[in-house]
């Protein structure tokens, strides 16, 4: 509820792509080589003195397993991280790690970050001019936490090594392994890092939606935010401006307006291709803090000049400009610039909708969201450019305007706050979010005065404090919490007391970094049917997050436990019984399990 709330509020103001192939790497046959392998290799030998090269990890991982991206959506879930060495004479940059793909799991209610198949870890590096000739070995590590759609394993570390020679400053080199390194900037090994979008596990707005409802939404979005105080005051003026210029004939005022909108058009187009383009740049942008705070100051910036604190105008040069044409040209120039003074109201719905195109890279999508939303920013003066006299019938800026303008400083605020979402714990962000909203509503409906006397926008400002309250209280209000089953931690003597008392047990292993456990926890273990069904049971929870303590290892080994989720039944006689349980299952068949 609170997501959808957040969409309509702030929105508004994995696919299995293939990978592509990596020759040389083995198919992964049965035993541990089934999930993952791992190949290091250099693009050229030797590696020269004072000069820069390339290395690979190629990851081969197998066909029924995933791993998470080295920027998974959730803050518990294990990172992949390639480990690069410390070697006396050769300096590395960072790594750069591939796009990840979204994919949704049986046990997952949003889609995960995940790497799949065939996927490449790229590295610059450089040997210093001052190193010693002869063969050097780089050790790489990887660490990662392997998944299939029902099971995770424990986060592990593989290794593997390359032995390099060094020579000497000037000594002719080979290329080698282009097959690896060719691919660099292409899709499925682009040489990025994974999008920030949706990090603790915010779903895809326009997941599931067709194409057509999509650009439905995007151009509705588009149409209302001409009612913004930055647009809105715009549309009389411009409209007005090409009536004078074509002496009443309405057809040249409508080719004007055309124009405009034309210009408009080629603006939002060309942001839309640009964030396509540069997805992988966005993204990375957006995984640094200090860009988000940068971007949550700009929009306080703005919600600072909605409260009159300061007007934004466009450049004094681009008004001159536009101003100092006239005709078809000066139209069409005053459509491209149109966004500098509209900035203020329709800035964080475009930068929303470049995250969203950023994070899909695909330039004809961004171009046609883009268009659409020109399209519905655009109809207005279309419209009112063919209608004759309909200007006249437009309410005119005024107090109803600056109360307006006061809703969205409101709904700004609490939009910076969304935008460091990342950097706030989720109770605090909650309630940062909410406050803005309510003190909006309560100042609107007790202390605004403008407006007041306007009979049509009494109701309408009412209506306005109301839907301020209503989401901002949804914010601030905790979750309610679901009945969940009592476990209790488990022990050899919670066991043996279950069996002197003749009761049924079931154990459940778990790691806080298992997303299907949390699954279970969610979706099955607060289900009616299951706490009903298990009433007479103990339900012990036993911790394995701890990969590499003694109690786990030996928990592990009494149990045969290899992977969690695994859940055990043991009858009253302290045995355990029927099939045990592994992966994520819904609560309909957990229930039929436990008869």
């Amino acid at each position: 509820m609170r997501r959808a709330l957040l969409s309509l509020a702030l929105l508004f103001p994995l696919s299995g792509a293939a990978q592509p192939a990596i020759p040389g790497l083995p198919g992964a046959p049965g035993g541990d080589s089934e999930v993952l392998t791992l190949k290091v290799v250099t693009n050229t030998a030797p590696l020269v003195a004072g000069t820069p090269f390339k290395l690979a990890v190629a990851v081969e991982i197998g066909t029924k397993w995933h791993i998470n991206s080295h920027t998974p959506k959730e803050d518990y879930l294990i990172p992949s991280e390639i480990g690069l060495p410390t070697v006396a004479g050769i300096a590395f940059e960072p790594v750069i790690y591939p796009a990840h793909h979204e994919r949704k799991f049986a046990f997952s209610e949003t889609p995960m970050a995940v790497y799949e198949g065939r996927t490449l870890f790229l590295v610059n590096g450089k040997v210093d001019a001052s190193a010693a000739p002869g063969e050097v070995t780089l050790p790489i590590t990887f660490d990662f936490q392997a998944c299939t759609d029902q099971q995770c394993m424990a986060p592990t570390q593989k290794t593997a090594s390359l032995t390099v020679t060094v020579a000497a400053a000037g000594t002719p080199t080979v290329p080698q392994n282009a097959e690896f390194f060719s691919g660099m900037g292409t899709t499925g090994a682009a040489p990025v890092d994974a999008p920030l979008e949706g990090q603790r596990g915010e779903k895809d707005p326009f997941e599931g939606k067709s194409m057509l409802l999509i650009l439905g939404i995007v151009f509705v979005s588009g149409l209302a935010l001409n009612l913004t105080p930055c647009v809105y005051p715009l549309i009389p003026i411009t409209v007005g401006f090409f009536s004078r210029q074509s002496q009443g004939s309405t057809a040249r005022t409508f080719t004007l307006a055309s124009l405009y909108v034309i210009g408009m058009s080629v603006t939002y187009s060309a942001l839309g291709v640009f964030a396509a383009l540069s997805g992988s740049l966005f993204g990375v942008w957006l995984q640094k803090p200090i860009v988000l705070v940068g971007i949550a100051g700009i929009v306080l910036a703005l919600a600072a000049s909605m409260f009159g604190a300061f007007e934004i105008q466009a450049p004094e040069f681009i008004r001159n400009r536009a101003e100092s044409r006239k005709g078809g040209l000066g139209a069409f120039i005053m459509g491209l610039f149109v966004g500098f003074v509209a900035a203020p109201c329709i800035g964080p719905f475009v930068l929303s909708l470049l995250t969203y195109v950023a994070q899909k890279a695909d330039p004809v999508l961004g171009f046609v969201l883009f268009f659409t939303l020109a399209m519905g920013l655009g109809l207005p003066y279309l419209v009112l450019g063919t209608a004759s006299g309909s200007l006249k019938q437009l309410p005119r800026s005024g107090e109803w305007m600056v109360v307006v303008k006061k809703v969205f400083g409101f709904i700004l605020v609490s939009l910076a706050v969304y935008f460091l979402r990342p950097l706030i714990p989720e109770r605090i962000y909650d309630i940062a979010l909410a406050v803005p909203l309510i003190v909006g509503g309560v100042y609107l409906l007790f202390f605004e005065k403008n407006g007041s006397g306007i009979g049509w926008f009494k109701g309408v400002k009412i209506a306005l404090a109301l839907a301020l309250l209503g989401v901002g209280i949804a914010f601030a209000l905790p979750e309610r919490q679901k009945p969940h089953l009592a476990f209790t931690p488990y022990s050899d003597a919670a066991v043996a007391a279950a069996k002197a008392a003749g009761k049924p047990v079931m154990i459940d292993f778990y790691a806080d970094w298992c997303m299907p456990c949390k699954e279970l926890d969610k979706e099955t273990f607060t289900d009616p049917r299951v706490i009903e069904a298990t009433g007479n049971w103990v339900l012990l929870k036993a911790n394995l997050t701890k990969e590499g303590a003694p109690e786990v290892k030996e928990l592990r080994a009494k149990w045969q436990v290899k992977g969690v989720p695994t859940i055990l039944f043991l009858g009253p006689d302290g045995l355990e019984k029927g099939e045990r349980l592994v992966g994520f299952e819904p609560p309909e068949k957990f229930v039929l399990r436990l008869k």
